[in-house]
């Protein structure tokens, strides 16, 4: 009877640690889950803070949503002077590629179709609206992070194609009144 008792506590046993051996492996999934969204929004966002980047995502800010959304400054800054420059295209091809934008994508498509023809205004007034929700559901220095990368991006393509010869204002006034609406 006694080895009979022994094999039962020995089963309950087994299955108390299976139940925790499998709650552990769950945990272990979900880190590398939060992991790897961490390190997929790193590249989209450019922001590497792991406090912020789960901000992000607890907001359901994906990855996919936020290269394509972090462009639509830069291109309405390209298109602020009416014209789409090579210099500024290439800027946009490479802050899209730098976020992770794969050619071929739907995100790379529409941005395609943004360079080839300048998108509705309306665009540019749904990334500002989409803006003012995320700083109302992000914390500050998660938003303001986010605002200083998009607009940095946004800089570096006004200054892509200004200038002559590389000298002088590579900002032209155009360009300036769209990036202090954007930043506002």
């Amino acid at each position: 009877m006694s080895d009979s008792l022994h094999d039962r506590g020995q089963a309950i046993e087994d299955v108390f640690f299976a139940a925790r051996d499998q709650d552990l492996v769950q945990k272990l999934k979900q880190e590398m889950a939060a992991s790897e969204a961490r390190e997929a929004m790193t590249i989209a966002s450019g922001i590497s803070d792991a406090a912020v980047l789960d901000n992000l995502i607890a907001c359901g800010i994906a990855p996919e949503s936020m290269a394509s959304v972090a462009l639509i400054p830069l291109v309405a800054v390209a298109w602020a002077d009416n014209k789409m420059e090579d210099n500024e295209k290439a800027a946009i091809l490479k802050a899209a590629n730098h976020a992770g934008v794969v050619e071929g994508s739907a995100s790379y498509q529409s941005i395609a179709a943004w360079l080839d023809n300048r998108p509705d205004a309306s665009l540019t007034d749904a990334w500002k609206n989409y803006m003012g929700a995320l700083n109302e559901s992000l914390d500050p220095v998660a938003f303001n992070q986010l605002k200083a990368l998009v607009m940095r991006r946004a800089e570096d393509v006004a200054e892509s194609a200004g200038g002559f010869l590389g000298l002088g204002n590579k900002v032209s006034d155009a360009e300036r009144k769209v990036l202090d609406d954007l930043a506002s």
